[in-house]
């Protein structure tokens, strides 16, 4: 396989999602485990989804509602 895999970006988020079927998932399996690219490719779009899910549960300081409110009210 080539740098890069055109099938990646298919079915990479339903992948991601678990949204295949059983052998779709075991082809994108075995898929991830030989191509460099889409391996690299899933562990950063996993990754990604690990922070931004994080990012929405952590509680957000005083300052900074302060701070977006402000901005709020200015572009009002």
């Amino acid at each position: 396989m080539g740098e890069y895999c055109e099938r990646c970006e298919e079915v990479m988020q339903p992948f991601l999602d678990r949204q295949l079927t059983s052998e779709e998932q075991g082809t994108a399996e075995a898929h991830l485990s030989e191509c460099a690219y889409c391996n690299a490719r899933y562990t950063f779009e996993n990754e990604l989804r690990v922070l931004v899910k994080k990012a929405c549960n952590e509680e957000m300081s005083p300052e900074l509602k302060a701070k977006l409110a402000s901005l709020k009210e200015t572009q009002a």
